[in-house]
């Protein structure tokens, strides 16, 4: 079952039909669907060795990278001043993203892609305290 995640657009076109391809995290993999009902695994994306898809899953990983650490600000900021409570929510928010990175980081290290594409590691949550 797919992660709560937003229908968010990423700038890598179908191999298949070229409209954009959207992010649909799930438990142990990252697929990616188009409005015209193709499914690629995130192993798909990097065999196709395209430097577009390749691109756009940098820019992907780079937002959801400054996604995470917002979430991180949020939660810092809410322990600080007491609202444990939102603290938490976000930081199952915070979790979840970190895993979508870490799906994305192995399957690029795994990956012949691995030897195109420079990508930055996130802070873990379990970094902040």
């Amino acid at each position: 079952m797919a992660e709560d995640a937003p229908e968010v657009p990423t700038l890598m076109p179908c191999p298949l039909c070229g409209r954009s391809l959207i992010p649909a995290p799930a438990e142990s993999s990252i697929t990616f669907n188009c409005k015209s009902g193709h499914e690629l695994s995130l192993g798909d994306l990097l065999r196709a060795q395209s430097p577009v898809l390749n691109c756009g899953l940098e820019i992907l990983l780079a937002e959801w990278s400054r996604q995470h650490q917002a979430l991180i600000r949020t939660i810092v900021d809410a322990r600080k001043n007491g609202y444990l409570n939102v603290a938490e929510i976000f930081s199952r928010h915070a979790k979840s993203l970190e895993s979508r990175i870490d799906k994305v980081l192995s399957a690029y290290s795994q990956s012949e892609s691995s030897k195109l594409i420079k990508v930055r590691t996130a802070p873990s949550i379990d970094t902040m305290g």
